[in-house]
């Protein structure tokens, strides 16, 4: 089975500074390749502190996975450009929201809707999915805010309404920063099967559809391919409603319910075992944060994916910076230490003086 088939990232050394170049070219999440197989690349990828410029051509996919993604690149905060080279659809748009900039040639187009899903199971199942869907969608909100400036509930208004924007439209509502001349759009067969499945499809999107099925050349006479090897059995992944109730059910048990959102937004969570360790280590960081009088940071922390070094890192900067004098490494001046007298004038005078009268 194909890997990667959504995104690839290469370094480009020949730059007077070295460039992650990251494509997300597909379905995010598709193929079996996580956002944690992502994240463990870009961190990789960007060590050395290498700018990053993320091309983004998607009808969007795993909102998980994407918001683990956007997460990881608000970490690396100005260094990273975000550009749409065709469509940034649903979940594709909200990693575009981690550009500064955000770039757009004048002809693409940038889709933000509400998250949907495929699931079933219990009354109590189904309870538990409706809530962990207005919570995912809190955090969707949060980040098209954060990037436009427009207020949540205009936010929400067009997630409702499937909302398309051309590259001035989003520039005038916030989403965009700069506008590129006109390029050639391309998508492959599979992101267009995906992208027609959208509401309310502008003309724009619709000729590119089109122009694709016409562009399409004519097969070969008589071909005589190389038979494809079998597809590898699909992993046995848990539904979105299954782990949602499983981290929920754990983190009541941990005494941790209010980190549940966290964990589920933390992204990438593609088996039991592994919600099971991500709710383990939420708690460690709720106890070094609620150790630091810092509570408040352990959902953010969690939320971003953060390990439990990296969260006691970030405590460390926090408290030191709350300390306010700096760190001096230096040893102390012992200022009561006796100081080595010198000579007395006073008492050398007095002595001759009674000498003399001797």
């Amino acid at each position: 089975m194909a890997k990667k088939a959504w995104y690839s990232i290469t370094v480009n050394a020949q730059a007077d500074r070295p460039v992650v170049e990251i494509r997300i070219y597909g379905e995010i999440g598709f193929w079996g390749t996580t956002a944690e197989a992502f994240v463990a690349e870009l961190d990789a990828a960007a060590a050395g502190g290498a700018d990053i410029l993320v091309s983004l051509n998607s009808p969007g996919g795993d909102v998980f996975d994407a918001f683990a993604i956007y997460n990881a690149l608000l970490r690396y905060a100005s260094r990273v450009t975000t550009r749409v080279d065709g469509v940034a659809a649903s979940a594709a748009s909200l990693i575009a929201m981690a550009g500064k900039p955000t770039i757009m040639p004048e002809n693409t187009q940038m889709m933000i809707h509400n998250a949907w899903i495929i699931t079933g199971g219990t009354a109590e199942d189904l309870r538990t999915t409706a809530e962990m869907m207005d919570r995912i969608r809190d955090g969707v909100v949060a980040a098209y805010s954060r990037k436009s400036g427009l207020d949540s509930d205009r936010i929400i208004e067009m997630m409702d309404a499937t909302t398309w924007m051309s590259a001035l439209e989003a520039q005038a509502l916030g989403f965009c920063d700069l506008i590129e001349e006109p390029v050639r759009l391309q998508m492959s067969d599979s992101a267009a099967a995906v992208l027609q499945k959208h509401k309310n499809l502008p003309d724009d999107v619709k000729a590119m559809l089109k122009s694709l099925e016409e562009d399409e050349p004519e097969p070969t006479p008589d071909p005589k391919p190389e038979p494809a090897p079998a597809p590898a059995p699909p992993a046995d992944v848990p539904t979105a409603s299954a782990l949602a109730a499983r981290v929920y059910a754990f983190c009541r048990q941990e005494g941790i319910a209010d980190l549940a959102e966290g964990v589920l937004l933390s992204g990438a969570l593609d088996s039991l075992e592994l919600a099971d360790q991500r709710v383990t280590q939420a708690k460690e960081i709720a106890g070094i944060c609620l150790a630091a009088k810092l509570p408040e940071k352990a959902a953010g922390f969690v939320s971003a994916g953060l390990t439990v070094d990296q969260a006691r890192a970030r405590l460390f900067e926090r408290v030191v910076a709350d300390a306010g004098d700096p760190i001096n490494n230096r040893p102390p001046t012992n200022s009561s230490a006796p100081k080595q007298s010198g000579p007395n004038p006073l008492a050398i005078y007095a002595k001759r003086k009674a000498l003399s009268a001797t």
